[in-house]
């Protein structure tokens, strides 16, 4: 049985403006086991990236602010820790990969003094043993030319190198759990496998778990062990990778799957995109948020309560839809 690493339970983040309430997490519950890759998918807006930075306490206050839930990571809810405590944790024990790496580091800044900035941090180690560390993790993310790169600014290399960088700079200090947030964002589609694969290896090769947040749910396909689809701040499906991909059941999953270009030549095999768009998380009603778009929705789906995550198959295989109860 795997030993479980970190569990969030009934999490909700809420951002308080002008417009009222906006719900960017709303009751998110999901597990991450030690080794393990996991996924979370969803288009932009669906909060996904709110619900990694509450993980890690980065949602700014105000107008953010953690309203429920509890994060246990290795015996401890991380919501209820200190920012002090919570600076020893981030980096060390749980690292984190931002999006865009064209802005990810400071431009006035070496590569080198950011990367040691983070391990002087988290360890106990002079300039020069943290100089040394930070060459080899350049080397181990495939950085050609280290030492040389240590030296370098950020504007001196391409945006594959940068996100490379982010990847050392979150290996460093042989963090236990890493939260890669879309990491392959402004990368060309063959950068994009290189940084997929990179982090494969770390993952595989150091015993790390590792958590992907992002919208292309092709991407995670070949290398997740479990997906979570993320809509409206709510978690609709979930379940082992094969289980999703070869058996959905909601139909977002079914539109974001149609969504993924084909690659085996079939001129016929046309892309079908999910119609119109997602809806604002201020005031969102108790009904499905998914409902306007579902092209199967029944009057139940506009009447009936928000629908709950039931167990509907193997491996896990959770739904929230009101279309399943029907089938019964």
């Amino acid at each position: 049985m795997s030993e479980r690493l970190l569990e969030v339970k009934h999490l909700r983040t809420s951002f308080f403006t002008y417009s009222g309430e906006v719900k960017a997490v709303n009751d998110v519950s999901f597990h991450v086991d030690k080794g393990e890759i996991v996924a979370i998918v969803g288009e932009s807006g669906c909060g996904k990236s709110v619900t990694q930075m509450s993980i890690m306490q980065l949602v700014q206050t105000p107008p953010g602010k953690i309203v429920g839930g509890e994060v246990w990571f290795e015996g401890h809810d991380l919501l209820k820790l200190s920012q002090k405590e919570m600076r020893k944790i981030r980096g060390s024990q749980i690292a984190m990969i931002f999006q865009e790496p064209m802005t990810s580091l400071n431009p006035v800044y070496t590569i080198g003094s950011q990367i040691t900035e983070v391990i002087r941090t988290h360890t106990k180690c002079t300039r020069k043993e943290a100089w040394q560390k930070g060459v080899e993790a350049l080397e181990t993310v495939g950085i050609p030319e280290p030492a040389l790169r240590m030296k370098n600014y950020p504007f001196e290399m391409s945006g594959g190198m940068r996100q490379r960088v982010l990847i050392a700079v979150a290996v460093a200090c042989k963090s236990k759990l890493i939260i890669a947030d879309e990491p392959t964002t402004a990368l060309d589609v063959t950068t994009q496998a290189q940084v997929m694969e990179l982090l494969l290896k770390i993952v595989k090769e150091q015993v790390k778990s590792l958590i992907i947040v992002t919208h292309n749910l092709g991407l995670v396909t070949r290398y997740a062990d479990r997906i979570y689809v993320m809509y409206a701040g709510r978690i609709f499906e979930s379940g082992t990778t094969k289980e999703i991909i070869t058996n959905p059941k909601h139909p977002y999953t079914k539109g974001l799957l149609l969504s993924v270009p084909k690659l085996d030549g079939n001129k016929e095999d046309e892309l079908i995109p999910i119609e119109g768009a997602p809806p604002s998380l201020a005031n969102l009603s108790n009904h499905c948020a998914f409902a306007p778009r579902c092209p199967y929705k029944t009057g139940k789906c506009d009447e009936a309560p928000i629908p709950e995550l039931r167990l509907v198959g193997a491996d896990d295989h959770c739904v929230a839809c009101h279309l399943l109860s029907n089938e019964e």
